[in-house]
């Protein structure tokens, strides 16, 4: 069994995101603790909250140094909404500095439809549930495994060595959220 270490990054949806990992066989700690995370096979940073916040929390515990070592070692890394967008550049909320890791930016998703964009949309061809105000934008397009539109298309999905990130919630997406997370962790 897959041991997974979930981030307390001082916000998110902690346990339900443990609960739909379980769910899919792994083994998980939910853990702030830098020395804990080593101890696992793989890292998922949960999603919900405000970007600039979290890269605050995240510099502040020294755990952005953490995960930008893990994905530098090429450990699995699970980003989910939020955990996914603080990877790259910058954010257009509160004009926030990113971890860097990926090229590219979050960008605030026009106000043509509903924002947040909350609810389920298609990725490929099935239905996943997200929420959330803001979309990624990577520099380069390669990196994308799947495209979603909400009055302007952003990356769902990215995937590049041992980062897979969305910016869907899979622990709210019933059973495909949990295929999905059981895919990673095989």
């Amino acid at each position: 069994m897959k041991r997974v270490a979930v981030l307390d990054h001082g916000m998110g949806n902690l346990r339900s995101v443990a609960k739909a990992l379980e769910a899919a066989g792994a083994s998980v700690t939910v853990t702030a603790a830098a020395a804990e995370i080593r101890k696992t096979d793989a890292l998922c940073v949960p999603g919900q909250g405000i970007f600039g916040r979290c890269v605050e929390n995240l510099d502040a515990s020294g755990n952005g140094d953490l995960i930008a070592s893990w994905i530098a070692a090429e450990r699995p890394y699970l980003g989910i909404c939020l955990g996914m967008q603080i990877l790259f550049d910058r954010s257009d909320e509160n004009d926030a500095k990113g971890l860097a890791i990926l090229p590219g930016e979050v960008r605030r998703l026009p106000p043509i439809l509903t924002v947040p964009h909350i609810g389920w949309n298609e990725v490929g061809d099935t239905h996943y549930y997200f929420d959330h105000s803001y979309g990624v934008h990577p520099a380069n397009d390669s990196i994308v495994a799947g495209w979603c539109k909400h009055g302007d298309r952003f990356a769902a999905v990215v995937r590049t060595r041992s980062v897979f990130a969305v910016q869907f919630h899979p622990e709210k997406s019933g059973a495909a959220g949990i295929d999905l997370l059981k895919g990673w962790i095989r």
